[in-house]
Order: structure tokens, then sequence, then C-alpha cells
């Protein structure tokens, strides 16, 4: 079964700055992810990658397009069309969003960081946060970290506390952009083996990764993007 159907997705954005003038970040944009398959998107820097994620997950408005996912909560919907209040308990129970930024409560530990979004779906508290220690644990987080504030991290350390909080609760739909890019080749392999763990688990993923052999480790697909022609004033 296909969880994402994405059917000729474009965005344009308008800059103000510029006098009102569009540029495309991407156009015709067409892919399936089916249950468990990882996908990559692929190619140079500009042909609009990011924004393809930022309008899966609503951070971006599509201009034009369908994207069809199969909810567990709400069965099938576009979400390029949902209520503010359906992205929202999608983005809780059922999708995922790996960037390269930390964005967490700055006085929160980092175990209850990684914790919570298990504690949102109604496990106890006490084994949120054995689940959330042992992931942290793989991810080469020292022990003495887990009550610190992850806002005090390196990025390296950081990034791994943002994985390990995207993928402790299994979402249905994982989006992935540059997830490693602030890795060392260790921590890179323990990413990679805990994300194929979680698609053999039913995870399906997109992704944005540029180094070949991480690529190959984890993609099974790849959907080419190519750069959008800019709009003639």
């Amino acid at each position: 079964m296909n969880v994402l159907s994405v059917e000729n997705l474009s965005k344009t954005f308008t800059i103000h700055s510029l006098a009102g003038k569009q540029i495309n970040g991407f156009r015709d944009v067409s892919f399936k992810v089916a249950e468990g398959e990882s996908l990559a998107l692929s190619g140079p820097s500009g042909t609009g990658k990011s924004s393809v994620l930022k309008c899966i997950y609503g951070t971006y408005l599509a201009s034009t397009g369908v994207a069809s996912y199969y909810s567990q909560r709400y069965g099938k919907v576009d979400l390029t069309r949902l209520s503010e209040y359906e992205r929202i308990q999608l983005r809780l129970d059922e999708i995922g969003y790996v960037t390269q930024f930390l964005k967490i409560m700055p006085r929160v530990s980092t175990v209850d960081t990684v914790a919570e979004p298990l504690i949102r779906k109604g496990v106890s508290r006490e084994k949120a946060r054995k689940s959330a220690r042992t992931i942290l644990e793989r991810l080469n987080i020292p022990c003495t970290h887990l009550d610190a504030f992850p806002v005090t991290f390196s990025g390296g350390e950081q990034q791994r506390v943002n994985i390990a909080r995207a993928i402790i609760g299994k979402p249905y739909l994982l989006l992935l952009d540059e997830p490693t890019a602030s890795l060392d080749e260790g921590s890179i392999n323990i990413v990679i083996e805990l994300l194929n763990e979680i698609r053999t688990q039913g995870t399906s993923m997109i992704m944005i990764l540029h180094d070949k052999t991480i690529l190959s480790a984890l993609a099974e697909t790849i959907y080419p993007m190519k750069r959008a022609t800019n709009i003639p004033n």
C-alpha cells in the first residue's frame, strides 16, 4: 500500500523585496512511497528538495498539486489541504521530521526531550524515559548528559538527540533533511542502523542525503529533482 502519493506538486515563492517577483521553488513533482519504503530526493542545491519536504509537512503551503496520505487516524487525506488542527495531530501522532537543527524547550532535560513523544502517546513516564535512555545510549550520548539540557551540547550531539526524538515513537511517515550532516562516521553508522530498523517495522521515509555512501545504505528509491525554470517578469 502507498502511504503517500505526491502528484504534480509545485511551490512558487513571491519575493516582496523584489517588487513581488515570483520564483519557482519546484514544479510538477510526483512520486509514491509505499509502507516501509525509503525514498531519497536527489539533485543539486537549489532544486527545491527541502521545500518539497516542507510542503508535505505543512511548513510551506504548496501552490498546486496533491499529497495524498493514508493516515492511521483520519484515513486518506490531502496533506496540502488539512485544517491546522488535523496537521498538528498528524505531526504529534504519525509524521516525524528531522532537520539539521534541534528545536526544543531550552530547560528540558535530554532524556525528557526524547521521551516526550512516547508520553504523548500514552506511555507511562517511567517507561518512556527508559526507552529514551536506551536509544540515547545507542547513539553514544554519555549517561552523564542525559539529565543535562541539550541546548548546551555540541552540534553533533544535538543532532543525535534530534534523531532520537524523531524516531523513538516509530512514526508512520518520517521526513529527513540531511540528518547525518553534522555527524562523525561512527554516529552515522548507528543512525543508519536505527533508521533501517524502524523502516523494517513499517516506517516510510522521504529523505535528502548528499553523501552517496549513506544514500546507498538508506534509500531504496531515488527521485531526481530538476531545477525549475523561473517565471518570466
